[in-house]
C-alpha cells in the first residue's frame, strides 16, 4: 500500500508535468495541485493505517522521493515542483510538516487535520487566485504576492476553521467564530511573509501552535494561555518598527516570538527571543543593512531548530527543552561574538569568553525554572558552557566561517553539538550510565 502510494503520487506529477507543458499552464497551478494531492493523501493516514510504523516509511519513501526529484535522475516528474522562478524548499518542508503535526498532534483530530487542509486548500486557492486575478500587489522576499490571494487565503481558512471547530470541538457557537477568523487572520500574516517555501512549514505549524492553545484535548477553550503570545506579538512588531526596521521584518519577528511563546513557557523563551534581539543588534552595530533575507535567513534556522527539537522530545519521551534552550544560546553567542569592536586576538578571545559566560548564566538561570523531569539527563553545565564558548570563540578564531551565509554558520554551531550531547546523554541515561 505504501509502495503504491508513493508510485502513485510520483505518477501523479509526471502526468502534471507532461500537461502542463502542452497547455502552457502557470508554474503554480502543476504545483499546487500536487500539493493538494499530497496534502489530501496524508490527512486520512493517521485513520487508514492502525499502526504508526507504515505512516512513519510513507513519509520517509515520500522525503527521499522529492530529494531525489531534485536530481538528475527523476528531474522529469520534478518539473511540477520545481518549474517555479524563485527558489523553494517547499516539497520537502510539506513532507516535514505532515510528519511535525503527525507526531505531535496527541490523537486530537482537529489538531491534525485542519493545519494539513489551510495547506492544502487555503495556500492552494491563495496561490491560483492571485495567479490568475491578482491585480493589487505587494511586495515580499520572493518577488510579490497579490491582495486578492491573500483575501482567497483568509477566506478559505475561515470557512475551514468554522467547519472543523464546529464538527470536531465543543467550542460554543460565539467563541467559536471567534476563534475561527483569529485563525485566519494568522494564517493570512504567515502565508504573507513566507519565503522559499517555509509556508509549506510556517502555515500548517502555526495554525497547529495557535490552535492547540486554544482547544485542549477535551475541547475546552483556553484563552488565558493566549494572552502572552498575543502580547508579545504586538509588542514585538511595535518595539521593532520603532528601531527602524522595515514592516517584513518586523512581522516577522513578532510571529516568530509569538509561536516561540505557543510552543513553551515564558522562561524558555528567553534565549529563542534573544537570538532575534542579539541578531538585530549586532546587525546595527555592523552597519549592515537589515534586510529580510538576513532576517528570514535567522528565523528559518530558528524555526528548524525549534520545531526539530520539539518533535525530538516528543519521540524520544526525553524532554529536549534545556537542550534547546543550549541551542539558542549558542546561536546568540555566535551572533554576539560577531558584533565584538575590533581588537587584538588576546583580547577578542577574552572578550568572547566574557559573552560566552554571560550567556551560559542566564541558560543556567533559565533551565533551573524547568520541572525536575526535564533535568533526566543529569549534570550537562560543563559540557553546556564548552559548547557556548565555541561558538562565542568561533567569529574570533574562524571568521571565514561568517562570511557568507553568518545564520546558517550560527544555527549549525549551536545545534550540532547540542545534538550530540542530547544522544550521549540519552543513550547514557537509557544503559544506566547516567
Amino acid at each position: 500500500t505504501v509502495v503504491a502510494l508513493i508510485l502513485g503520487l510520483l505518477g501523479v506529477m509526471a502526468g502534471l508535468s507532461h500537461i502542463a507543458r502542452k497547455h502552457a499552464w502557470h508554474p503554480e497551478v502543476a504545483r499546487k495541485i500536487v500539493h493538494v494531492a499530497a496534502s489530501g493523501i496524508a490527512i486520512p493516514l493517521p485513520w487508514v493505517f492502525p499502526d504508526a510504523w507504515p505512516v512513519w516509511l510513507l513519509l520517509g519513501l515520500s522525503l527521499a522521493s522529492m530529494l531525489a526529484m531534485r536530481t538528475p535522475l527523476l528531474a522529469g516528474p520534478g518539473r511540477a515542483l520545481h518549474s517555479v522562478e524563485r527558489r523553494s524548499w517547499g516539497d520537502v518542508l510539506l513532507v516535514i510538516s505532515v510528519g511535525l503535526v503527525l507526531l505531535l498532534h496527541r490523537g486530537e483530530p482537529v489538531l491534525y487535520i485542519l493545519p494539513l487542509l489551510v495547506l492544502a486548500l487555503g495556500d492552494a486557492a491563495a496561490a491560483l487566485t492571485g495567479s490568475t486575478y491578482g491585480r493589487t500587489f505587494y511586495l515580499t522576499e520572493d518577488g510579490r504576492k497579490s491582495v486578492e490571494g491573500s483575501t482567497m487565503l483568509f477566506l478559505v481558512t475561515l470557512i475551514l476553521a468554522m467547519a472543523c471547530l464546529l464538527l470536531l470541538t465543543e467550542i460554543g457557537r460565539g467563541p467559536l467564530i471567534v476563534v475561527a477568523v483569529a485563525i485566519a487572520v494568522f494564517a493570512t500574516v504567515i502565508e504573507a511573509d513566507s519565503w522559499r517555501g517555509f509556508d509549506n512549514l510556517f502555515l500548517p505549524m502555526g495554525v497547529f501552535l495557535f490552535l492547540s492553545n486554544i482547544v485542549g484535548v477535551s475541547g475546552d477553550t483556553s484563552q488565558p494561555r493566549m494572552a502572552l503570545p498575543l502580547l508579545a506579538l504586538v509588542l514585538s512588531y511595535g518595539i521593532s518598527r520603532m528601531a527602524g526596521m522595515n514592516p517584513q521584518v518586523s512581522r516577522i519577528h513578532a510571529v516568530a516570538l509569538f509561536l516561540i511563546l505557543s510552543a513553551t513557557n515564558f522562561w524558555n523563551a528567553i534565549l529563542p527571543a534573544g537570538v532575534l534581539v542579539v541578531h538585530a543588534i549586532v546587525s546595527a552595530r555592523r552597519q549592515e543593512r537589515l534586510l529580510a533575507s538576513d532576517t528570514l535567513n535567522v528565523v528559518s534556522g530558528l524555526a528548524l531548530v525549534s520545531f526539530g527539537f520539539l518533535a525530538l522530545g516528543t519521540a524520544s519521551g526525553a524532554s529536549a527543552i534545556n537542550f534547546y534552550g543550549l541551542v539558542c544560546g549558542t546561536i546568540a553567542a555566535a551572533h554576539a561574538a560577531r558584533g565584538l569592536p575590533r581588537m587584538a586576538k588576546a583580547p577578542g578571545i577574552l572578550a568572547a569568553l566574557a559573552v560566552a559566560a554571560a550567556i551560559w548564566a542566564v541558560w543556567l538561570f533559565v533551565t533551573g525554572h524547568n520541572s525536575a523531569a526535564t533535568h533526566w539527563h543529569g549534570q550537562i553545565g560543563i559540557p553546556a558552557a564548552a559548547a557556548i564558548a565555541t561558538a562565542a570563540l568561533a567569529p574570533v578564531l574562524w571568521p571565514r566561517m561568517f562570511q557568507g551565509s553568518a545564520g546558517l554558520s550560527a544555527t549549525l554551531i549551536g545545534a550540532v553539538p547540542a545534538l550530540v550531547l542530547y544522544a550521549l546523554t540519552f543513550f547514557l541515561a537509557g544503559s544506566g550510565g547516567g
